[in-house]
C-alpha cells in the first residue's frame, strides 16, 4: 500500500508520532504548515485520524475545503474496530487511487495507545 507522498503538518504532536508510520507508507513525506495553501495543489485526498467521531473545527475546515474541491476525504476512528478501520482503509486507497495524502489528526490522539495499534496494523 504504498503512496506517492504523505504531507504532515509541522509543529503537530500528532504528526510526530505518525513520522516513521508516513515514511513506511509513502516514497516522500512533507513537513507542511497550516498557514499555507502549498499543500492542498500537491495533495489529491485527505485522510483523518479521530477518536469516537470527534473532529476540532480546524479539521472540519480542511475537511470542508477537501469537499469542496471533490478531493476524496477519509476517516478513521482510532477507537472503532480494528479490522474494519484497516480494511476501509485499505479499500478506499484502491478505489479512489490517492497517491498524494494529507493525514491530519488531533494532537491529543498521540496519547491514545490504539494510534500505535492502528498503525502497526495499516
Amino acid at each position: 500500500m504504498k503512496v506517492t507522498s504523505i504531507s504532515l503538518l509541522a509543529s503537530n504532536k500528532f504528526s510526530s508520532k505518525v513520522q516513521s508510520w508516513a515514511a513506511s507508507m509513502a516514497n516522500e513525506v512533507h513537513s507542511v504548515t497550516d498557514k499555507t495553501a502549498d499543500f492542498f495543489e500537491s495533495t489529491d485526498s485527505l485522510l483523518i485520524f479521530n477518536q469516537n467521531q470527534e473532529l476540532s473545527p480546524e479539521i472540519l475546515e480542511l475537511k470542508a475545503r477537501y469537499d469542496k474541491q471533490q478531493k476524496p476525504v477519509h476517516k478513521i476512528d482510532i477507537n472503532g474496530t480494528l479490522q474494519v478501520g484497516v480494511t476501509n482503509f485499505a479499500l478506499w486507497l484502491d478505489s479512489t487511487k490517492s497517491k498524494n495524502l494529507m493525514v491530519i489528526g488531533a494532537e491529543e490522539l498521540a496519547d491514545n495507545p490504539n494510534l500505535e495499534r492502528y498503525l502497526n496494523a495499516v
